[in-house]
């Protein structure tokens, strides 16, 4: 992955960590998907409909977690916070978020249960494209 496109995704997303959702806008595609693992009313499609949740969740406040960034291709990296959790302290806080970027922008984010689960789907996307 490009650094500079890592970086401004690392900067975009301690952003939004304190709050200040207007650090994702510049990153996100207009047409861009947010994704839950399964289909649900969750699913997000267009920058102002995946920015609603995420608004929502800056305003119960900032996130306190450490945000993993795993590249996995040119393209695409996996994102989650990890916390420590008593339950899961090898993983912290299960979900990760799959995300595609294309000219720059990210144009879908596809939530998974855990790392391993994100990483198997970023495997395979890779192997489909090649």
């Amino acid at each position: 992955m490009e650094p500079h496109l890592l970086e401004r995704a690392r900067e975009a997303l301690a952003g939004w960590q304190r709050g200040d959702v207007s650090a994702l806008e510049p990153l996100l595609d207009p047409a861009v998907e947010l994704l839950w693992w399964e289909p649900t009313e969750w699913d997000c499609h267009g920058r102002e409909a995946v920015l609603a949740p995420l608004r929502d969740r800056a305003r119960r406040g900032p996130g306190r977690a450490r945000v993993e960034l795993i590249e996995v291709g040119d393209d695409a990296l996996v994102v989650g916070g990890t916390r420590g959790v008593r339950e899961e302290p090898e993983m912290g806080a299960a979900s990760r978020t799959l995300v595609v970027f294309r000219d720059g922008k990210v144009i879908s984010m596809r939530q998974f249960r855990g790392r391993d689960e994100a990483l198997d789907a970023a495997r395979q996307r890779r192997g489909a494209e090649e």
